[in-house]
Protein backbone atom coordinates (compact mmCIF):
# COMPACT_ATOMS: atom_id res chain seq x y z
CA UNK A 1 0.00 0.00 0.00
CA UNK A 2 1.40 3.44 -0.88
CA UNK A 3 2.27 5.75 2.01
CA UNK A 4 -0.51 8.23 1.16
CA UNK A 5 -3.13 5.50 1.56
CA UNK A 6 -1.85 4.26 4.94
CA UNK A 7 -3.90 5.44 7.95
CA UNK A 8 -2.26 7.87 10.33
CA UNK A 9 -1.54 6.85 13.97
CA UNK A 10 -4.61 8.83 15.07
CA UNK A 11 -6.77 7.00 12.54
CA UNK A 12 -5.43 3.63 13.69
CA UNK A 13 -6.21 4.53 17.30
CA UNK A 14 -9.74 5.71 16.38
CA UNK A 15 -10.27 2.52 14.40
CA UNK A 16 -9.25 0.34 17.34
CA UNK A 17 -11.56 2.26 19.70
CA UNK A 18 -14.49 1.88 17.33
CA UNK A 19 -13.86 -1.84 16.91
CA UNK A 20 -13.72 -2.31 20.70
CA UNK A 21 -16.98 -0.40 21.15
CA UNK A 22 -18.63 -2.46 18.43
CA UNK A 23 -17.64 -5.72 20.14
CA UNK A 24 -19.01 -4.50 23.49
CA UNK A 25 -22.35 -3.61 21.89
CA UNK A 26 -22.51 -7.03 20.23
CA UNK A 27 -21.81 -8.71 23.56
CA UNK A 28 -24.57 -6.75 25.32
CA UNK A 29 -27.09 -7.65 22.59
CA UNK A 30 -26.15 -11.31 22.89
CA UNK A 31 -26.68 -11.18 26.68
CA UNK A 32 -30.10 -9.49 26.44
CA UNK A 33 -32.99 -11.98 27.01
CA UNK A 34 -35.49 -12.48 24.20
CA UNK A 35 -38.75 -10.49 24.39
CA UNK A 36 -41.76 -12.51 25.57
CA UNK A 37 -44.46 -13.50 23.12
CA UNK A 38 -47.09 -10.82 22.53
CA UNK A 39 -44.78 -8.00 23.54
CA UNK A 40 -45.60 -4.64 21.94
CA UNK A 41 -41.98 -3.51 21.85
CA UNK A 42 -40.56 -3.09 18.40
CA UNK A 43 -37.71 -5.31 17.26
CA UNK A 44 -35.06 -3.64 15.18
CA UNK A 45 -34.12 -5.89 12.32
CA UNK A 46 -30.45 -6.62 11.96
CA UNK A 47 -28.76 -6.29 8.62
CA UNK A 48 -26.35 -8.79 7.11
CA UNK A 49 -22.75 -8.21 8.03
CA UNK A 50 -21.77 -7.48 4.46
CA UNK A 51 -24.26 -4.55 4.21
CA UNK A 52 -23.19 -2.69 7.37
CA UNK A 53 -21.67 0.75 7.12
CA UNK A 54 -17.89 0.98 6.76
CA UNK A 55 -16.37 0.94 10.21
CA UNK A 56 -12.80 1.91 9.34
CA UNK A 57 -10.86 4.19 7.05
CA UNK A 58 -9.85 1.25 4.90
CA UNK A 59 -13.46 0.08 4.52
CA UNK A 60 -14.58 3.61 3.74
CA UNK A 61 -11.95 3.96 1.04
CA UNK A 62 -12.89 0.59 -0.43
CA UNK A 63 -16.58 1.62 -0.49
CA UNK A 64 -15.73 4.87 -2.25
CA UNK A 65 -13.67 2.99 -4.83
CA UNK A 66 -16.63 0.69 -5.50
CA UNK A 67 -18.93 3.69 -6.02
CA UNK A 68 -16.51 5.32 -8.44
CA UNK A 69 -15.93 2.08 -10.30
CA UNK A 70 -19.66 1.29 -10.60
CA UNK A 71 -20.84 1.58 -14.22
CA UNK A 72 -23.12 4.52 -15.09
CA UNK A 73 -26.71 3.71 -16.10
CA UNK A 74 -26.86 2.76 -19.73
CA UNK A 75 -28.17 5.47 -22.08
CA UNK A 76 -30.77 4.51 -24.67
CA UNK A 77 -29.25 3.62 -28.01
CA UNK A 78 -29.94 5.52 -31.22
CA UNK A 79 -32.23 2.68 -32.26
CA UNK A 80 -34.21 2.93 -29.03
CA UNK A 81 -34.52 6.72 -29.31
CA UNK A 82 -35.66 6.41 -32.93
CA UNK A 83 -38.25 3.81 -31.99
CA UNK A 84 -39.56 6.06 -29.22
CA UNK A 85 -39.89 9.00 -31.64
CA UNK A 86 -41.68 6.80 -34.17
CA UNK A 87 -44.07 5.58 -31.48
CA UNK A 88 -44.90 9.15 -30.45
CA UNK A 89 -45.43 10.14 -34.10
CA UNK A 90 -47.71 7.16 -34.71
CA UNK A 91 -49.74 8.08 -31.63
CA UNK A 92 -50.14 11.67 -32.86
CA UNK A 93 -51.18 10.54 -36.33
CA UNK A 94 -53.71 8.16 -34.80
CA UNK A 95 -55.17 11.04 -32.81
CA UNK A 96 -54.13 9.57 -29.47
CA UNK A 97 -53.21 12.24 -26.89
CA UNK A 98 -49.89 11.91 -25.14
CA UNK A 99 -50.02 10.37 -21.69
CA UNK A 100 -48.76 13.38 -19.76
CA UNK A 101 -49.66 14.79 -16.37
CA UNK A 102 -51.18 18.26 -16.12
CA UNK A 103 -47.85 19.71 -14.99
CA UNK A 104 -46.07 18.05 -17.90
CA UNK A 105 -48.65 19.49 -20.31
CA UNK A 106 -48.16 22.95 -18.82
CA UNK A 107 -44.41 22.67 -19.29
CA UNK A 108 -44.83 21.48 -22.87
CA UNK A 109 -47.35 24.25 -23.62
CA UNK A 110 -44.98 26.90 -22.28
CA UNK A 111 -42.21 25.61 -24.54
CA UNK A 112 -44.46 25.67 -27.60
CA UNK A 113 -45.63 29.23 -26.89
CA UNK A 114 -42.10 30.51 -26.35
CA UNK A 115 -40.98 29.07 -29.68
CA UNK A 116 -43.98 30.58 -31.44
CA UNK A 117 -43.52 34.02 -29.90
CA UNK A 118 -39.79 34.00 -30.56
CA UNK A 119 -40.48 33.61 -34.28
CA UNK A 120 -43.10 36.43 -34.40
CA UNK A 121 -45.88 38.03 -32.41
CA UNK A 122 -49.08 35.98 -32.33
CA UNK A 123 -52.68 36.42 -31.22
CA UNK A 124 -54.22 34.35 -28.45
CA UNK A 125 -56.28 32.43 -31.02
CA UNK A 126 -53.24 31.56 -33.12
CA UNK A 127 -51.40 30.27 -30.06
CA UNK A 128 -54.37 28.26 -28.84
CA UNK A 129 -54.80 26.67 -32.26
CA UNK A 130 -51.14 25.67 -32.17
CA UNK A 131 -51.48 24.08 -28.73
CA UNK A 132 -54.62 22.18 -29.71
CA UNK A 133 -52.85 20.93 -32.84
CA UNK A 134 -50.28 19.45 -30.46
CA UNK A 135 -53.06 17.65 -28.51
CA UNK A 136 -52.76 19.97 -25.50
CA UNK A 137 -55.90 19.84 -23.30
CA UNK A 138 -58.02 22.95 -23.92
CA UNK A 139 -58.27 24.00 -20.28
CA UNK A 140 -54.48 23.91 -19.88
CA UNK A 141 -54.03 25.79 -23.17
CA UNK A 142 -56.35 28.55 -21.92
CA UNK A 143 -54.58 28.64 -18.55
CA UNK A 144 -51.09 29.02 -20.01
CA UNK A 145 -52.17 31.62 -22.59
CA UNK A 146 -53.96 33.66 -19.89
CA UNK A 147 -50.79 33.61 -17.83
CA UNK A 148 -48.73 34.83 -20.80
CA UNK A 149 -51.30 37.58 -21.37
CA UNK A 150 -50.90 38.71 -17.74
CA UNK A 151 -47.20 39.30 -18.30
CA UNK A 152 -47.82 40.99 -21.69
CA UNK A 153 -46.26 38.28 -23.83
CA UNK A 154 -49.64 37.84 -25.54
CA UNK A 155 -51.51 41.04 -26.44
CA UNK A 156 -54.08 41.07 -29.26
CA UNK A 157 -54.32 44.88 -29.23
CA UNK A 158 -50.57 45.28 -29.71
CA UNK A 159 -50.60 42.63 -32.42
CA UNK A 160 -53.43 44.34 -34.30
CA UNK A 161 -51.73 47.74 -34.32
CA UNK A 162 -48.41 46.39 -35.55
CA UNK A 163 -50.16 44.18 -38.14
CA UNK A 164 -52.06 47.14 -39.62
CA UNK A 165 -48.90 49.20 -40.05
CA UNK A 166 -46.88 46.31 -41.50
CA UNK A 167 -49.51 45.17 -43.99
CA UNK A 168 -50.31 48.68 -45.21
CA UNK A 169 -46.63 49.48 -45.69
CA UNK A 170 -45.26 46.23 -47.09
CA UNK A 171 -48.27 44.98 -49.11
CA UNK A 172 -50.20 48.18 -49.69
CA UNK A 173 -53.40 46.63 -48.35
CA UNK A 174 -56.50 48.74 -47.78
CA UNK A 175 -58.35 48.78 -44.48
CA UNK A 176 -60.99 46.31 -45.63
CA UNK A 177 -58.44 43.64 -46.52
CA UNK A 178 -56.49 44.15 -43.30
CA UNK A 179 -59.67 43.88 -41.25
CA UNK A 180 -60.47 40.51 -42.84
CA UNK A 181 -56.96 39.27 -42.04
CA UNK A 182 -57.26 40.36 -38.40
CA UNK A 183 -60.59 38.56 -38.10
CA UNK A 184 -59.07 35.29 -39.32
CA UNK A 185 -56.35 35.65 -36.69
CA UNK A 186 -58.86 35.98 -33.87
CA UNK A 187 -58.78 39.75 -33.29
CA UNK A 188 -62.27 40.98 -32.43
CA UNK A 189 -63.84 43.72 -34.54
CA UNK A 190 -63.56 46.38 -31.82
CA UNK A 191 -59.80 45.97 -31.45
CA UNK A 192 -59.43 45.79 -35.23
CA UNK A 193 -61.36 49.06 -35.67
CA UNK A 194 -59.14 50.82 -33.15
CA UNK A 195 -56.01 49.58 -34.90
CA UNK A 196 -57.30 50.62 -38.33
CA UNK A 197 -57.70 54.20 -37.13
CA UNK A 198 -53.98 54.53 -37.83
CA UNK A 199 -54.92 54.73 -41.55
CA UNK A 200 -57.25 57.53 -42.69
CA UNK A 201 -58.92 58.07 -46.08
CA UNK A 202 -56.16 60.34 -47.33
CA UNK A 203 -53.39 57.94 -46.42
CA UNK A 204 -55.25 55.03 -48.04
CA UNK A 205 -55.76 56.94 -51.31
CA UNK A 206 -52.11 57.98 -51.35
CA UNK A 207 -51.00 54.37 -50.98
CA UNK A 208 -53.33 53.34 -53.83
CA UNK A 209 -51.75 55.97 -56.08
CA UNK A 210 -48.26 54.71 -55.26
CA UNK A 211 -49.29 51.18 -56.22
CA UNK A 212 -50.80 52.34 -59.52
CA UNK A 213 -47.77 54.47 -60.44
CA UNK A 214 -45.51 51.49 -59.91
CA UNK A 215 -47.63 49.43 -62.32
CA UNK A 216 -47.73 52.22 -64.93
CA UNK A 217 -43.96 52.44 -65.38
CA UNK A 218 -43.78 50.19 -68.49
CA UNK A 219 -44.58 52.00 -71.72
CA UNK A 220 -46.80 49.08 -72.75
CA UNK A 221 -49.39 50.18 -70.15
CA UNK A 222 -50.17 53.21 -72.30
CA UNK A 223 -50.97 51.29 -75.50
CA UNK A 224 -54.49 50.23 -74.48
CA UNK A 225 -56.17 52.52 -71.94
CA UNK A 226 -59.20 50.34 -71.21
CA UNK A 227 -57.12 47.21 -70.77
CA UNK A 228 -54.68 49.05 -68.50
CA UNK A 229 -57.51 50.43 -66.36
CA UNK A 230 -59.04 46.96 -65.95
CA UNK A 231 -55.71 45.58 -64.78
CA UNK A 232 -55.15 48.45 -62.36
CA UNK A 233 -58.65 48.34 -60.88
CA UNK A 234 -58.37 44.55 -60.46
CA UNK A 235 -55.03 44.91 -58.69
CA UNK A 236 -56.43 47.50 -56.26
CA UNK A 237 -59.55 45.42 -55.68
CA UNK A 238 -57.50 42.40 -54.67
CA UNK A 239 -55.78 44.58 -52.08
CA UNK A 240 -59.07 45.65 -50.57
CA UNK A 241 -59.70 49.05 -52.16
CA UNK A 242 -63.32 49.78 -53.02
CA UNK A 243 -64.30 49.97 -56.69
CA UNK A 244 -65.04 53.69 -56.80
CA UNK A 245 -61.69 54.69 -55.34
CA UNK A 246 -59.84 52.12 -57.43
CA UNK A 247 -61.29 53.34 -60.75
CA UNK A 248 -60.81 57.03 -59.84
CA UNK A 249 -57.15 56.55 -58.91
CA UNK A 250 -56.40 54.31 -61.91
CA UNK A 251 -57.97 56.71 -64.41
CA UNK A 252 -56.33 59.83 -62.98
CA UNK A 253 -52.89 58.23 -62.77
CA UNK A 254 -53.13 56.79 -66.29
CA UNK A 255 -54.05 60.26 -67.63
CA UNK A 256 -51.16 61.78 -65.73
CA UNK A 257 -48.72 59.22 -67.13
CA UNK A 258 -49.92 58.74 -70.73
CA UNK A 259 -52.70 61.28 -71.44
CA UNK A 260 -50.53 63.66 -73.43
CA UNK A 261 -49.26 60.85 -75.71
CA UNK A 262 -52.40 58.95 -76.69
Amino acid sequence: MPDWAKPSPEEVEAQAAEESARRERAARRAATPAMPAGSTSRTIASFPEESRKPGSIEELRAAMEQIVAAPAPAKPSKQERREAREARKAAREAGEPEELSDDQWREKARGILLRQLTASDKTAKQLKDKLLDNQCPEDIADEVIDRYAEINLVDDERFAKSWVVARARSRGLARGAIKRELRTKGVDDELAAEALEQIDDEAEEQRARELVRAKLRPESMGADRDRALRRLVGMLGRKGYNGGLAFKVAREEWEERFGSRY
